[in-house]
């Protein structure tokens, strides 16, 4: 299978998740330049696209509700994406393996 066959085959997930990106844009107040939603939207459509097939498979979810999944997963998936991004950037990584460290007696 070709590389378009296989992006065809996933479009209707792909859609479904681009379309719920774009439904969750105006509950997310902190998204006031183009940019910051064109981003929101690329990553909850990009969150839709490759996480469907995974949430379907590890819930046992009837591959007909695939629209549905991958619309919850756009809605959700750039909200996702912004708190991880957060969090990461709120770290003080140098702190945490002192710390690390220090409980370790050493690292030992």
């Amino acid at each position: 299978m070709g590389l378009i066959e296989r992006i065809l085959t996933n479009a209707e997930w792909a859609l479904a998740g681009l379309i719920g990106a774009v439904v969750a844009v105006p509950f997310h107040e902190e998204l006031r330049t183009w940019k910051g939603r064109v981003v929101f939207v690329g990553t909850g459509a990009a969150c839709a696209y490759f996480t469907t097939p995974l949430a379907i498979s590890m819930y046992s979810i009837d591959p007909g509700l695939a629209g549905g999944v991958g619309f919850l997963l756009g809605a959700f998936g750039g909200s996702l994406l912004a708190a991880g991004l957060r969090t990461i950037k709120g770290l003080d990584l140098i702190e945490l393996v002192k710390e690390r460290f220090s409980r370790t007696g050493g690292g030992q």
